[in-house]
């Protein structure tokens, strides 16, 4: 298999040396494209730039005075596109942006990331993640989205939000990391019963993650305060305990018996987050 560019490996998310020569006549160029797009107060003409600088493009759009990017080529936008003013794409990974989108002033979106180690941050290697935005999606003024993230469909994203990690379908988030505050309910016309119990699981299932988060963030926490301890966490007296406690919260005597199966995963898991701690 002959050897990957620096090209490819920064498109695919991998560790690369931004200053190979490729890459860097790429920018310069970019550099270009965007004071031409940006001195141009035609909006019409801007807006055909834009169209001839962006990898992927639909019909319709309308970019404001300026934008900031990377390559460019890295960024497709569908129909109905609107970007207010001073906003920045750093596209090193894809940026992907849905139907009749809009962002904010000053809103950012951030694909490039560095090492979290000093010496690979020094030796120039970068890395980053794609971000991936669905259809009818609001971003508000000053919001910064981090790499990796992705955005289901009718999302709202509150303005001075930093959004850390992906959300699904018709939720509004804000805040500092970002988090649901309302849930946008369809038209119950619009919506079939099926999709209105898909949405409810939907949202039930982030509620879950979030929840599992906080489970597993303070095991960690025990864990640390154990490190000079060789007594197990999980014995077999603290797992009946729990069980028990799941039995007693249970109130449908009908969903029981799945609840205390995926409890014992849970538990078995969390078992085996401790062994590899140990290790």
């Amino acid at each position: 298999m002959p050897e990957r560019s620096e090209k490819e490996k920064m498109i695919a998310g991998d560790l690369y040396f931004s200053a190979d020569p490729e890459l860097a006549a790429d920018r310069k160029a970019a550099r270009k494209k965007q004071i031409l797009i940006n001195h141009e107060d035609d909006s019409k003409r801007r807006n055909q730039r834009v169209k001839e600088t962006f990898g992927s493009v639909g019909d319709s759009l309308h970019v404001e005075q300026t934008i900031r990017f990377d390559y460019g080529y890295n960024i497709s936008v569908g129909e109905n596109f609107y970007a207010n003013y001073d906003c920045v794409l750093l596209d090193i990974c894809p940026i992907t942006i849905g139907d009749n989108c809009m962002l904010a002033p000053n809103v950012k979106l951030y694909t490039a990331s560095h090492p979290l180690h000093p010496i690979k941050r020094k030796s120039g290697l970068e890395d980053g993640k794609p971000i991936t935005i669905g259809n009818d999606v609001w971003i508000g003024g000053g919001s910064v989205m981090i790499p990796g993230v992705t955005l289901g469909d009718n999302v709202v994203v509150g303005a001075g939000s930093v959004v850390t990690k992906s959300y699904p379908d018709n939720v509004v988030i804000a805040g500092n990391p970002a988090k649901v505050i309302k849930t946008i309910e369809l038209d119950p016309e619009e919506a079939t019963p099926l999709e209105q119990q898909q949405d409810i699981i939907d949202d039930l299932d982030w509620q879950v993650v979030e929840l599992l988060e906080k489970r597993i963030a303070a095991v960690s926490n025990i864990l640390q305060t154990k490190t000079n301890d060789d007594t197990d966490f999980f014995t077999s007296e603290r797992y009946e305990k729990i069980l028990s406690h799941v039995q007693k919260a249970v109130t449908n005597p009908a969903y029981e018996e799945i609840i205390q199966k995926t409890f014992k995963d849970l538990l078995r898991h969390t078992q085996e987050m401790e062994e590899k701690f140990r290790d």
